[in-house]
């Protein structure tokens, strides 16, 4: 390697520049989609092929390019909103580095073809890869019309790191759901493979466009918010406590309508929600934050993804307060009680397809009250928890770690969530949630080596989704058919749930629907099969399982660590979290200075 400084080709600058700006398909679009706005239009249409692989056409009946200025929409640096440095800290459009068009450009072929309304013609633009092939005057439409193809052919290492074309289908209508929901007064529509897939008529106000992109779902359990502290105004709506989510996704967060993410904001939405829902489990929320342009800096990343806020901890006061004053002072959600409340709940169990592969033979039903009081009595606990001759310490066991009660007392459960033991050489403290999610985790997965047994829902349940998940859920039916889960897509917006694994007769639908759209949406980053299956059986067990405040009798005590200890890898919950903690004598000797 030489150790010469050179300066690099014009070529090679550019296709480094548009690394920068273009990731994959969907910052194709996003960039794309910004321009239309930026250009007044309120009629918005995106056409994908393959996920965007193949091609990406977006066209507008926005204000148009002025002919001698085609030339320059390909040209970096080139932009028709900053004329000076001070414009930069009043910056009220998306576009205005001039670094989009000649990114897309200088890693595919885009075709332009705009005209200006007063115009009697429009021109149409030819470029590959970063150069202009031809400008001419053509017919068409008032408005731009740009098609991307051949993205990435000129860099074939990046085409390779891009994903499943599902996956990359479901992040650019993600992207254009992001805009939909900052510009309630634009019509959307997408196509995708010659179909329609998601349209978004012109509404009224932000409300009726989030109830189309959120789903019904989401609109059925919010609290709407509305704030302003000195230029800053807060307004949107957050989820209901009850109404949760695996990961913090459906965050939503626009600033001067601009979608980004900011740690600050998300942990001041966290931090309203503390305490009142379940550990690891997230909030929905659609949040547009206004204020002026000088107090916020968007030019701190390259796809101005991230801002830097003039007084950050002021943001964040506002944001975190008026969550938290609109949670304590909403209306119980006593109207919403029925529409949470299942078919399921209110009668009784179909029976199964296959009585006989009832999912547990003496334990079946852990927590069932009736099974509890059949098939186990108080006097069990003594029998199971102090009269296995096994060390009370974490053991190597069939090539995993288990863990084992011997010569153990069981003391009671701590703040209705840990099981805690003596033993002749300390304390053993089990999470309940965790120990009840690895056991039913263990059982799903021996149980799908085969195919698991569905239970038909006696009603079938419908519960909307976003266009990107119904996306991904539409190529993910046969695994969850698998996997004992028979849904089918229902519309644009909605998946039907027609039976459950019946291993797991007590789950809620709508909640293991949500949390696997979740999952599925995280694909991406875990392409492989195997652990995409993993990972739903991960969310089925994690709602399946006892939750933490629940009080258990001594006989559900016994019933859970007996199966505990039948459970290999039971050191740790299917996130990786810790089931058991275990204090020796000599450290709590040490604690208190014995020693």
């Amino acid at each position: 390697m030489s150790g010469h400084i050179v300066i690099l080709s014009e070529d090679i600058a550019n296709k480094i520049a548009a690394g920068e700006v273009v990731e994959r398909p969907a910052s194709i679009v996003k960039e794309l989609v910004e321009n239309s706005i930026d250009a007044g239009a309120d009629d918005i249409r995106v056409e994908l092929e393959k996920g965007g692989y193949q091609s990406i056409l977006v066209m507008d009946n926005g204000s148009g390019i002025e002919r001698e200025d085609v030339a320059l929409v390909f040209e970096r640096h080139a932009t028709s909103k900053i004329h000076d440095f001070a414009d930069i800290y009043n910056i009220s459009s998306f576009g205005f580095r001039g670094e989009a068009m000649p990114s897309i450009a200088s890693v595919a072929h885009v075709e332009l073809l705009t005209r200006r309304k007063d115009d009697p013609a429009g021109t149409k633009a030819s470029v590959t890869a970063g150069i202009i092939k031809e400008i001419v005057p053509i017919g068409c439409p008032a408005g731009t019309q740009i098609f991307v193809t051949k993205i990435f052919e000129n860099v074939p290492a990046r085409r390779k790191f891009l994903k499943t074309e599902a996956t990359e289908q479901s992040l650019c209508i993600d992207a254009i759901t992001r805009l939909a929901l900052a510009h309630p007064e634009i019509r959307f529509k997408v196509m995708v493979n010659g179909r329609e897939f998601f349209a978004a008529p012109a509404a009224k106000d932000t409300n009726e466009r989030i109830s189309m992109v959120m789903g019904a779902d989401f609109s059925a359990h919010s609290i709407s918010v509305n704030a302003q502290k000195n230029n800053a105004v807060l307004a949107g709506f957050i989820s209901r406590p009850e109404f949760t989510r695996s990961n913090s996704k459906n965050i939503f967060l626009f600033v001067n309508k601009r979608f980004v993410r900011d740690n600050s904001v998300t942990h001041a939405v966290m931090s309203a929600y503390r305490q009142i829902i379940e550990a690891r489990r997230y909030p929905a929320a659609v949040l547009f934050l206004d204020l002026p342009p000088a107090d916020v800096d968007v030019n701190v990343h390259p796809a101005k993804m991230e801002v830097r806020f003039k007084d950050s901890r002021s943001i964040h006061d506002l944001v975190s307060q008026t969550i938290a004053q609109s949670l304590a002072t909403a209306p119980t959600d006593k109207g919403n009680f029925a529409y949470r409340l299942t078919m399921r709940e209110k009668m009784p169990a179909p029976a199964l397809r296959h009585p006989q592969e009832k999912f547990l033979s003496d334990s079946s039903g852990l927590f069932s009250r009736q099974n509890m009081q059949q098939a186990i009595s108080a006097d069990l606990l003594s029998r199971s928890v102090a009269g296995k001759e096994k060390q009370l310490n974490i053991a190597e066991s069939a090539g995993s770690k288990d863990v084992s009660f011997a010569n153990a007392r069981y003391l009671g459960q701590f703040a209705d969530t840990y099981l805690v033991f003596a033993g002749p050489d300390g304390l053993l403290v089990i999470d309940q949630h965790a120990a009840h999610e690895r056991i039913i985790l263990e059982r799903l997965k021996k149980s799908s080596a085969q195919r698991i047994i569905s239970q038909p829902l006696l009603l079938p349940e419908v519960v909307s989704l976003n266009p990107g998940q119904i996306n991904l859920f539409a190529g993910s039916i046969d695994l969850l058919q698998e996997l004992g889960l028979e849904v089918e897509i229902f519309g644009r917006d909605a998946v039907v749930v027609k039976a459950l694994p019946a291993i797991l007769p007590n789950i809620q639908p709508r909640e293991v629907i949500a949390d696997i759209a979740d999952q599925l949406s995280e694909q991406n980053q875990m392409p492989d099969l195997l652990e995409r299956k993993e990972k739903i059986l991960a969310a089925l067990a994690c709602r399946a399982a006892i939750k933490a405040n629940t009080v258990l009798s001594a006989a559900e005590v016994a019933a859970l660590c007996r199966d505990l200890e039948e459970t290999p890898y039971n050191l740790t919950c299917p996130h990786g979290r810790p089931v058991s903690v275990n204090f020796s004598l000599s450290e709590i000797e040490r604690i208190f200075k014995r020693k």
